[in-house]
C-alpha cells in the first residue's frame, strides 16, 4: 500500500543533512547524515528512486520515492540551476507558494524557488 507522507517539513529539514555526489546524469550516491549510510538515487522526470527501505517498499503501480534521500537529491540538481526546493504535504499549500510545482510520490509536493 502506498505512503502518504504528512511530515513534509521533517523530510525537507533531514535532506538537508544528507551529502549527494553525482555519479551519471541521473544518478546520485546520497550519504545520510544519521547513519552515514550510502544510497543510490535514480532521478526522473517526476521524481525517483532509491535503494533505502522506505524506497525499496514502494507498490508495483508506482516505484517513485519521496524519501529525504530523493528530496536531497532534488535539491542538489536544483542547486546546480540556481534553485532551492521546499517540501510540501498537500497541494494546497504548495500552490500557496505561487511557484513551479512537482509531485514525486508518497503524497510529497516539491516546489522550487531561485535561491
Amino acid at each position: 500500500m502506498a505512503r502518504s507522507i504528512a511530515n513534509a517539513k521533517e523530510i525537507q529539514a533531514k535532506s538537508r543533512r544528507h551529502t549527494v555526489r553525482q555519479i551519471g546524469p541521473n544518478w546520485y550516491k546520497v550519504k545520510s547524515g544519521e547513519t552515514q549510510r550510502v544510497y543510490d538515487v535514480v532521478l526522473a522526470v517526476n521524481g525517483g528512486t532509491c535503494t533505502c527501505n522506505w524506497g525499496r517498499q514502494r507498490p508495483d503501480e508506482d516505484h517513485r520515492s519521496a524519501c529525504s534521500h530523493v528530496v536531497a537529491a532534488m535539491n542538489y540538481r536544483a542547486a546546480k540551476k540556481g534553485r532551492r526546493v521546499s517540501a510540501w504535504d498537500s497541494e494546497e499549500s504548495a500552490q500557496r507558494q505561487h511557484r513551479p510545482m512537482l509531485k514525486i510520490g508518497d503524497g510529497l509536493i516539491l516546489t522550487s524557488r531561485s535561491s
